[in-house]
């Protein structure tokens, strides 16, 4: 006996279910874009100069006119008197530009056309310190790297819906507190155990809806969640050109992550996991709840007696595994090998995937409408996968795409206008079609 027999007996995707999916499933899928990839916008560095007190009544364009060396313009300026340089057309006749050439002294004035504040900005996050903004964006994957096999263990211990709202707690907890924050190392580990939830959110989100649904839905389920994501994406970078802040993108965030909140009081804990865990009469509960929202009426009785059955079975199974102490791995070469291939291609996976993402600011144009060519190129490849995949399979596609995505990353050494673009929107379709 199987889980998904007893649940075709409450519904394996009826009413209760759809339920989940439109007021749950399909608006996290769209949030978690903003949990997950705001900060690669809120560190976006504008162009930026030596800031001049004497010369702060100019315009943008008179300052950089008189304040930016030619070589370095972002993070030196001319070492002179500025207070008796106060127009442009006396400093054009009288200087013959052999002025000494000093690193900036007062700090920078930024360019505010994108935004009004960035994260940048704020620390300034500039020349000598430039790479600190790349670092924010490692240590965001390092906190997931660490901490995302630890609340898989938490998961499994105490059920899917607490460790899911625990995790949304922590999101929302550390977006707000990045905004309060003034120190830049406190700024930095916030980050870090923000971007350590992102993962597992997502995951348990999708691990308790596939648990109350039969396999032959469960491919449905993804399709939804992948467009769904698809399309938080492409609100994401319409929200922070509307915001023009990172602090208000931040608070936009955040606010999604207590919007989860909500769901405590509608999302019920996986019926699966309950029997795991030897909670048969609160697994029946939720079984209960399913068929009679489903239109369906089993026995109580009849139900929790096929449940405590199935629990008994995954007994046996666990005590069999731990007699069995050899790893699966290292019996089976087949298995062995899988396992490394499949690690190859999710480790090439996220690069081609996240890397265009991370090099955005890099990317010819506005970085605005890049992120949103990025992300809406994501549909038509959803499309192209779902019907290579029943075409040709996965094997295929994925072995096939890849070896594209390659080709295709050559594509900017050829150095052509919005060659970058290009080959980043192609290797993001690329990526969906192979995923």
């Amino acid at each position: 006996m199987k889980f998904e027999d007893i649940l075709q007996q409450v519904g394996g995707y009826g009413k209760f279910q759809r339920y989940l999916t439109f007021y749950f499933l399909i608006p996290a899928s769209c949030a978690i874009p903003f949990l997950y990839l705001n900060l690669i916008l809120m560190v976006s560095i504008p162009g930026h100069w030596c800031y001049v007190p004497e010369m702060s009544n100019l315009t943008n364009t008179q300052q950089r006119m008189l304040i930016r060396p030619p070589n370095d313009p972002s993070c030196t300026m001319y070492d002179m008197n500025y207070s008796q340089v106060l127009d442009l057309e006396i400093f054009k006749a009288t200087s013959n530009f052999s002025y000494a050439i000093i690193p900036c002294v007062s700090g920078w004035e930024y360019d505010k056309t994108n935004y009004d504040e960035t994260v940048a900005t704020k620390f300034d996050l500039v020349c000598n310190k430039a790479h600190y903004t790349s670092l924010l964006l490692t240590l965001q994957n390092v906190g997931s790297f660490t901490l995302t096999p630890i609340y898989g263990i938490l998961s499994d211990r105490y059920g899917r819906k607490v460790l899911f709202l625990v995790l949304a707690a922590i999101i929302s907890s550390t977006e707000i507190a990045s905004v309060l924050v003034n120190d830049f190392i406190i700024f930095a580990i916030l980050r870090t155990i923000n971007g350590s939830a992102m993962p597992s959110i997502f995951n348990s989100a999708f691990i308790l809806i596939s648990e109350i649904v039969t396999p032959d839905v469960r491919a449905h389920m993804n399709a939804v969640i992948n467009f769904s994501w698809v399309f938080g994406m492409i609100l994401l970078p319409m929200v922070a050109y509307l915001t023009r802040s990172w602090v208000m993108l931040c608070n936009v965030s955040a606010a999604f992550g207590f919007g989860f909140a909500l769901s405590w009081f509608f999302l019920p804990e996986s019926p699966s996991w309950l029997v795991s865990r030897n909670r048969y009469e609160d697994a029946a509960t939720v079984m209960m709840t399913l068929g009679k929202t489903n239109g369906k009426q089993p026995e109580y009785s009849n139900l929790l007696k096929q449940l405590k059955a199935l629990g008994e079975q995954i007994k046996q199974t666990k005590e069999q595994e731990k007699k069995n102490t050899t790893s699966p791995l290292l019996k089976y070469p087949r298995l062995r090998m899988h396992f490394f291939i499949l690690s190859i291609c999710w480790a090439e996976f996220y690069v081609a995937y996240i890397g265009p993402l991370y090099n955005l600011k890099n990317l010819y144009g506005n970085e605005f409408l890049n992120f949103f060519l990025l992300s809406i190129v994501e549909i038509p490849g959803n499309l192209l996968f779902w019907f290579l995949m029943d075409r040709y399979g996965r094997r295929w596609s994925s072995s096939i795409g890849f070896i594209l995505i390659g080709i295709i990353c050559l594509v900017p050494f050829f150095n052509f206008n919005y060659s970058d673009i290009i080959a980043s929107m192609i290797t993001k379709l690329l990526m969906s079609v192979s995923l």
